[in-house]
């Protein structure tokens, strides 16, 4: 069992973990790592295989005087030194920061030395794509894992180990699960986007329409500027005048490029990355709902499905859900 070194705090119970915010989520992964030994070992293995973690010790928050910053968490054994900067969105560290921590492997020499980067889940591909650009020296290097990774390996370690670590392992792999997906996974509202029947440059016949009803993808700027910041729970594509159908959003991806998540997309990049969004089965309004009078060319909309399913026309719909979100 690693020792649990907690700067700035006294020793949380778990309930005391149970919030929403990055520092909430590192002082939960910090803490089940101090109290299962095996998902610590799993966390071990899977950022520097086959190193042994003699003596472990886990630090959170940790202050050095030279550089006058805070770590996250900070996993230290006789052979290794892992410092950890957890992430709730798929934003990474700054250059000067990552910097830092290089100065800190060369203070402790260790023989093994890893900046381990957490992202959000469906961002460990673009953000593994931009930490690129920067390179620790060696024996040093840089591993990024998605949060969901980290359920996984909670998850497989519930089931090693004394009953109480088991439980702790349990408990840690569904409260990273509610907290990981930042989506309102309970939301009912579904935001409406218009679709063209014109193919993209570059992309041969593939139009948007095409990319949703033969590939069930959609996808588009993942910056939050003028677009959701976080993928919404159901999503739906207005056409030819109407609303043609409503997907649930049952899983997503960060990308900057549209292969291979877009099946029959080109290999090109993108200018920004994107989320790619993956669709479950349309569902499809029983009677026409056209797009009405208040919503013209692109404009996209949030409404509820009950009344977007229920209106004869989106416009009537998103007046409705503004009315009910005001009283």
């Amino acid at each position: 069992m690693a020792d649990l070194l907690l700067h700035g705090r006294s020793v949380p119970t778990v309930f005391d973990l149970l919030g929403h915010d990055e520092n909430d989520m590192t002082y939960a992964l910090g803490w089940g790592l101090a109290r299962n030994a095996a998902f610590l070992r799993a966390f071990g293995e899977r950022i520097a295989p086959g190193v042994r973690l003699t003596e472990p010790a886990i630090a959170l928050q940790r202050f050095d005087t030279d550089d006058r910053g805070y770590t996250d968490i900070e996993l230290t054994s006789l052979e290794l030194h892992a410092i950890v900067e957890a992430k709730r969105g798929w934003w990474l560290p700054s250059a000067d920061q990552l910097d830092r921590y290089v100065a800190r492997f060369t203070q402790e020499s260790r023989d093994v030395q890893r900046v381990v980067v957490l992202t959000q889940i469906g961002a460990e591909e673009v953000v593994r794509h931009a930490l690129g650009e920067w390179t620790p020296p060696p024996p040093a290097s840089a591993v990024v894992l998605g949060w969901g990774e980290l359920v996984r390996l909670a998850r497989e370690a519930s089931h090693h180990g004394p009953l109480y670590e088991r439980r702790i392992a349990a408990e840690l792999a569904s409260y990273l699960r509610g907290v990981a997906d930042m989506r309102d996974i309970d939301s009912n509202s579904v935001y409406v986007v218009s679709l063209g029947a014109e193919a993209w440059p570059d992309w041969g016949d593939l139009t948007p329409i095409r990319v949703v009803e033969s590939a069930n993808r959609y996808f588009y700027p993942a910056s939050g500027k003028n677009w959701p910041k976080l993928p919404p729970n159901y999503i739906g594509f207005r056409y030819w005048g109407r609303l043609q159908s409503i997907h649930h959003v049952d899983d997503y991806v960060i990308s900057d490029r549209p292969l291979p998540d877009v099946p029959g997309a080109p290999d090109l990049p993108w200018t920004q990355p994107h989320y790619i969004l993956r669709l479950g089965p349309a569902i499809r309004p029983d009677h026409v709902v056209r797009t009405g009078s208040g919503i013209q060319r692109s404009r996209r909309t949030e409404v509820d499905i009950d009344l977007l399913l229920t209106s004869s026309t989106i416009s009537e719909a998103e007046t409705a859900t503004r009315r009910r979100r005001s009283e």
